[in-house]
Order: structure tokens, then sequence, then C-alpha cells
């Protein structure tokens, strides 16, 4: 079956979260399967790549034309397509007052640019609000190439807070599409609502994991969206993303000091000498680490209050990431308090990541609401117990007990006595057979690449 992934970040080449990773290893894992896949993505000016450039395209946009490169590059049977233009030729990936228009303008483009390049896909999968618009263009857009129209898609909600907000007549406008709209689906309390419209008009949707599914048809974690996802609920499934299993895999990773694995786990110990080293922090003391953005759907505001407690238990704390600038203000603020049992880096090294991964012994993750995490996956295949919130994905990967610790409050009080229940654990037996147990857990793409396969066979016209 031919595919086209759409999505606004993919790894290597383009990252701010978890749905970069989905975007590179879904489309390689259905690749795998026998599908013929391309992935479209803009061609940002930080792009961690040199596609080959094959010309370029004029696209209806906003009442006239407005002109995109096209640059293509093969990598393990996928073919990457980036779509350039001065809107994506900035600093960062979002955060923009018009990112909105952006996204439009990246989304109005993808019929031209696979007509350029001789694609035509049988089903195209979307991919949160950035692309939401896809289905309503097949349906009602104007000026779409020859055999466009109409297109099956699927949706994917990545996390349903963000959902691609803007004026309603501007955006239709953008868009090429039909003033009548005004009154139908894409409209959502008066404003134009990119998710509203593809939750409403794709043929299937998913979210990345079943618990996330299920959560977002509640008030306390739509989002305002809650009412429409539960009007479409026969066509959601809640599908658990998968680990790239060859980039996170201890036995072969080139960031750790010696590789380990099952049954050999003195690789393991020697990754934590050297990060403890690394960091400043006493190596005797069992380590908790963290690697997250710093918002506060994160949570991460749970483990800084809960870090005095967390010390008192034996704790110490090794913390990487970036983001809300008082979050990151409190987290320097905790470790400059205590020298030798917490330490902060704030910002991205990917090689640090890994070594955190591999090199504590538990990892943090207090999520508010998780809607797959990638984070508890990494850290069991790397024998790191996950002390995490109960929500979402976390809550569909994690056996309390067995590959790791739950807790179900949102508070700094119910993480700690997770983190003490772990203590406890730690250095016995049970803690050595719970390593093992998850570091066999079955992360990879295979099955939800097959699932997403079923999903698209109903859809093909």
């Amino acid at each position: 079956m031919r595919l086209l992934f759409a999505s606004s970040e993919v790894f290597p080449f383009s990252k701010s979260g978890g749905l970069a990773d989905v975007a590179a290893a879904l489309p390689r894992a259905l690749a795998e399967l026998g599908h013929e896949v391309a992935v479209a993505t803009p061609w940002y000016r930080t792009l961690a790549a040199d596609p080959a450039r094959v010309g370029g395209t004029e696209v209806p946009f906003g009442g006239g034309f407005d002109r995109v490169s096209v640059g293509t590059l093969e990598c393990a049977g996928v073919c990457f397509a980036f779509v350039g233009h001065d809107a994506f030729q900035r600093d960062q990936l979002y955060g923009y007052s018009d990112d909105v228009r952006r996204f439009c303008l990246f989304t109005r483009s993808l019929p031209q640019v696979g007509a350029h390049l001789g694609f035509l896909p049988e089903v195209v999968h979307a991919n949160d609000w950035h692309t939401a618009y896809l289905p309503l263009l097949f349906e009602q857009g104007r000026q779409l190439p020859e055999g466009w129209t109409g297109l099956p898609s699927l949706l994917t909600i990545h996390n349903i807070q963000y959902q691609g907000v803007s004026e309603l007549e501007e955006t239709l406008h953008w868009l090429c599409l039909p003033a009548t709209l005004k009154e139908g689906s894409s409209g959502h309390f008066g404003a134009a609502n990119a998710l509203q419209a593809g939750l409403s008009l794709a043929g299937q949707i998913t979210t990345v994991s079943p618990s996330y599914a299920q959560e977002i048809a509640t008030p306390e974690y739509g989002y305002g969206l809650d009412e429409t996802v539960r009007t479409v609920a026969p066509k959601l499934s809640g599908l658990l993303n998968g680990l790239d299993t060859d980039l996170w895999d201890p036995a072969s990773d080139p960031h750790l000091p010696r590789p380990y694995r099952v049954g050999d786990l003195g690789g393991k110990a020697e990754a934590k000498g050297v990060l403890t080293a690394e960091l400043g922090l006493g190596e005797e003391r069992p380590l908790l680490g963290l690697v997250s953005r710093l918002a506060d759907q994160k949570g991460i505001d749970l483990l800084l209050e809960g870090g005095p407690a967390l010390f008192e238990l034996g704790w110490s704390i090794a913390l990487l990431g970036s983001g809300d600038a008082g979050l990151e203000a409190s987290a320097q603020e905790l470790a400059a308090a205590n020298p030798g049992t917490m330490a902060v880096r704030l910002g991205f090294n990917e090689g640090l990541a890994h070594r955190i991964y591999a090199g504590c012994d538990a990892l943090a993750i207090p999520s508010r609401f998780e809607p797959c995490g990638l984070a508890q996956m990494i850290a069991m295949r790397y024998g790191t117990l996950p002390i995490a919130r109960a929500t979402g994905g976390l809550r569909d990967t994690i056996e309390q007990g067995r590959t790791g610790f739950l807790f179900e409050q949102a508070t700094p009080e119910a993480l700690v006595e997770a983190a003490a229940y772990a203590r406890s654990c730690y250095g016995t037996e049970r803690w050595t057979v719970m390593m093992g147990e998850a570091m066999q857990e079955d992360f990879s793409w295979t099955r939800s690449a097959r699932r997403y396969s079923e999903l698209y066979g109903r859809l093909r016209r």
C-alpha cells in the first residue's frame, strides 16, 4: 500500500518531542512490512540533513499561489520529502504567532508536492494539529491535483492539549476552502480549530496509547474537545507507540562505557560510575534520574517539591532538561542547596541522556498526563526502573511491582511514597528480578505497525 505520513518533525532531521521519534520509527516499521512509505515534513533552516533538491511547485494559498521548494532523501526504505519555504527558516520549529498559518501552508502544499514527486498515496496519515486539516482539504479543497480529492485519511493525536486554534474566516481563506464551512466542523466555539476538524473528518483516529484514548474523552484530559472525542468514539483506537530498539539498546549503545544486557549487568554499574563522576554525585547512593521537557504537563514541580524528602530517603537526583524558566530556576536552586546529592544540566545532550538512562537506578516520570511516553520504555530497556504516575501510556507500559512503581495522585506526597517503596526494594533480590523483567519487555514497533496496517486497509478506497 502507498502511504503518505505527514509530520511537523522527524528524527533525526528535526525534533522537539516524541512526535519526531514516531515519525521516524513507524514509517520504517511500515516499510519493513512491505508498504511504500513517503514522509513529508517541513524543510527547516535548522534541518540536520542535506536533501537532494528536486525543484519546486506552486501551492494554492490565501487566494493566490505560494511557491515551495522540494527536497528528498531515502533512508531505511522510506522516502523523506522536505517542503521548503521562508516560513520555516527560523531558529525554532514552533513558538511563533503565525504558527497556524505556517502549518496551514505546509498542509496545503502536500497534494502539490506529492503530485510533483509522482506519488499518489492510497491513504494519508496526519499527525497532531499541524496537519489535521488534511481530511478537510481532501473533502472540500479546491485546485487539488488529479486523484487527491476524497483521499482517505487517518489522524493520530499525540497530544490533544495543542489544537491549532486561529481565526475562522482567515483560516478558510489560507486553505482555499469554501466560506460556507464557517458553519461546519472546522469551527469550534467560533474559532478555527485544526484538531476539531481532523477529529470530525478523518476516516480513522488513533491516540498513542489505549489509556490516553479513554482519558481524552473526559473533561479533565480532553482540553475542550472531549465531547467531540466521545462523538467519534466508533472510529477511535488507542495504539501504543513503540521504541526504536536499535537506537536504544544497552548492548550496543556507543554513549556508554561498556555494553551490557540481561545476565551481564557489569556495564550498567560502570555507567553509573561514569555518570556520577561526570555530574559530581556520590556513587554509593541510589540514583534517581529525570530526562524531560521542564513543563507543567511533566510534573517537574512535584519532583522539585518532593526533593528534600527524596534526599532524606537516600536518593540522589540527576536531572537533564529545559523548558519553563521558573522550573529551570527552581531546579538549579535545589541542586545548589544540595551539592553532591543533586545535579542539574539544562538543555539537551544526547550522550548524557543515554548515560542517565543507563547509569541511574530509577527514573522519575511524575507526569500530570502522558499520551504515551518513551522515557519509561527506554529506562526499562536499560534496566532502570520507572517511578511514574499511573496515567496514559505510563499506565499501559509499566506493571506495578514487576517492571516499575506507579502512583495515582499528581502530588509530591504520592511521588515520595512511591519512591520510598522503591527505595525499600533497592539492593534486594527483588530489585534485580524487576530489572530483568523490565529489560525483557518488548517495545518494538512491529506490533503497532501491524495494527496501523489493519486500519489503513479499512480506509483504502
